[in-house]
């Protein structure tokens, strides 16, 4: 059985950008294009401004686990 490298490597990637997906590993990412397409004028906060502000948010809005 011979595979193909290439269909390995992207098969690879397709799956880590899933998980970064899934795990919210790239809301950074995601955050920077739509800050710099909606907002060009000003520059994006820094990643560790981001998830300090992310952070904060989480803990002062608390989901009840309904709704």
């Amino acid at each position: 059985m011979n595979v193909n490298m290439t269909t390995i490597r992207d098969t690879w990637h397709e799956f880590r950008a899933f998980w970064r997906d899934l795990t919210g590993e790239n809301a950074y990412e995601r955050y920077v294009e739509r800050h710099r397409r909606n907002h060009p004028d000003h520059e994006p906060m820094s990643e560790r401004e981001f998830w300090r502000a992310r952070d904060d948010f989480n803990e002062t809005h608390q989901s009840t686990g309904c709704c």
